[in-house]
């Protein structure tokens, strides 16, 4: 096959491979649900917000709330799936996009096959990239933007000052903390350079014009948000703000032997969504480990293109970034492409060595190490599928978005239910929430505020309709003590577990039997 058959082919695998597991998995997250109330208020003329007449800023990215509207729009609001069908072929298309960039780059650093195949391998098959470009989030163009980023500072002519500002505008309106991306990609561009002495000097004034451009054309965004909602500043930040521990500096400041010895955030960036409640094979942290621990530390080693290392370096400025917030697993994907950079070039480099060396052993060990770490990659990838297609299929749609059309049915418009699951119940039910940390609720985050730092507290002083809580959630000491749910009766529950128990094979049941089961409680009358 011919170099451009190869890699329209690739491009081509790129863009299928998420529709296809979209198509087998249907999987449609949480958040997305969030989001997407949001988008349907401003196609049926509310504005954009999650409740008719108040402006609360319920969503964290600009284009992942403006594209689903968009979508909402083409197919008809009733028509959730289809809207989500259509989201799902954008971020497919940028995903074979962010393939075509990663060839054209690989190609012009000459990457070698073992490089290549790791590099595509690596990135293209993650199966939290995968599955958070299908299901609703942001993240695919989120990658894309981070590769145009990458591609245009790597370029062998220099960066372009409009690609610059286009990357760095589309980072800043798909999420505001990408500036924290693009910070870790700019930076290693001005302190690594080529150590020959006719190396080109930093292209400080192209690197400086994109990113102030790119910020100008943030601008109207931010200022809009302003002006409508109060603030800039999400309301989804300041309801998680409450719960985020602030910085512990001891801590960032033993990161590197944190990472070293396993016990960073860096263990992330190869491991499926929520492994850490367990029901995943024991050596999978360690095959994370050893692959994160690489790519973290290439930096350091001067005899590495200065393209490995400035990918090297990104992850490790991020590894800071990802310890300091609460690390959901859409967060994840970005840093993940950075180090699946780092690592194939570092092994095509050593690759490439060992054969000039005529070390054939050494040469076919890392062959073979490149196979088996995209083995491992297409493996997690094919048991994320099967995860996700019973999650879907027994919890969210089989329980979570039952409880919200049964609320739309039985409660009246005008009640209240507090929940921590918004997404779902949220939308489905079309009830306004009293959610828990507060991200669709100023009332939530004025009483964490003012001391309810518990479910019972905002129960307590909110006195919501309805309320739905997991049975564990129930069973804490807090309601025991507090008596809150002498006041509201029991009138529905729901359980995926018998269908979850007839399923032999579940990698990672134990967070999916978490969300199986809930509860829901309704308001006493008044005597």
């Amino acid at each position: 096959m011919s170099g451009a058959r190869l890699m329209w082919a690739v491009t081509f695998a790129a863009a299928v491979l998420p529709l296809a597991f979209a198509a087998f998995t249907q999987h449609a997250w949480e958040d997305y649900f969030i989001t997407l109330r949001a988008s349907r208020n401003l196609v049926e003329g509310h504005g954009l917000v999650f409740n008719p007449g108040e402006r609360v800023h319920t969503f964290t990215s600009p284009l992942g709330v403006l594209l689903p509207a968009l979508c909402t729009a083409i197919a008809g609001v009733p028509r959730e799936e289809l809207a989500l069908w259509l989201f799902r072929a954008l971020n497919a298309t940028l995903l074979g996009a962010s393939a075509w960039l990663v060839w054209r780059r690989a190609t012009a650093a000459r990457v070698g096959a073992v490089g290549g195949v790791l590099l595509f391998g690596l990135i293209f098959t993650d199966a939290k990239l995968i599955d958070f470009s299908i299901n609703g989030m942001e993240t695919a163009i989120l990658a894309f933007f981070v590769l145009l980023l990458w591609s245009e500072l790597e370029a062998p002519a220099g960066p372009r000052v409009p690609v610059l500002a286009a990357a760095v505008a589309g980072l800043m309106w798909t999420r505001p903390d990408a500036f924290i991306l693009g910070a870790a990609l700019l930076l290693p561009r001005g302190l690594i350079r080529e150590r020959r002495a006719d190396a080109p000097p930093v292209p400080w004034s192209p690197l400086v014009r994109g990113v102030l451009l790119g910020g100008l054309l943030y601008v109207p965004w931010f200022a809009w948000a302003w002006w409508y909602y109060g603030t800039p500043v999400p309301h989804t930040v300041t309801a998680k703000a409450a719960y985020t521990a602030p910085v512990q500096w001891a801590h960032l400041a033993q990161l590197p032997w944190l990472t070293l010895t396993g016990r960073s955030a860096l263990l992330d960036l190869f491991l499926p969504s929520y492994s850490s409640f367990g029901g995943w094979p024991a050596f999978l942290p360690r095959v994370a480990h050893a692959l994160g621990g690489i790519a973290a530390f290439a930096w350091l080693v001067p005899r590495f293109s200065v393209t490995a290392r400035r990918a090297s370096l990104a992850v490790f400025i991020g590894m800071f970034y990802l310890e300091s917030i609460i690390l959901f697993p859409w967060y994840v994907p970005p840093w993940t492409i950075l180090a699946a950079i780092a690592l194939a070039l570092v092994i095509d480099e050593l690759h490439g060595h060992a054969q000039a060396q005529d070390r054939r052993a050494l040469a076919l060990g890392l062959r073979v190490t490149a196979i088996s770490l995209v083995a491992f990659q297409l493996a997690v990838l094919a048991a994320s599928a099967w995860q996700m297609r019973i999650e879907q299929r027994l919890v969210e749609t089989g329980v979570r978005r039952t409880i919200g059309e049964w609320l739309r049915t039985h409660a009246a418009p005008g009640d209240t239910v507090f929940l921590e699951p918004l997404g779902y119940i949220g939308y489905f039910s079309q009830l306004k929430t009293y959610d828990f940390p507060g991200l669709s609720s100023p009332e939530v985050v004025a009483a964490v505020k003012g001391g309810a730092r518990r479910y019972t507290d905002v129960i307590a002083r909110l006195q919501p309709g309805w309320v739905v809580l997991r049975p564990h959630e129930a069973a804490r000491p807090e309601f025991a003590r507090t008596r809150v749910l002498e006041n509201y009766d029991l009138v529905k529950s729901w359980s995926a577990l018998p269908q979850l128990d007839a399923v032999t094979f579940l990698p990672g049941r134990t967070w999916v039997e978490g969300e199986s089961q809930f509860m829901l409680f309704r308001k006493k009358p008044a005597p």
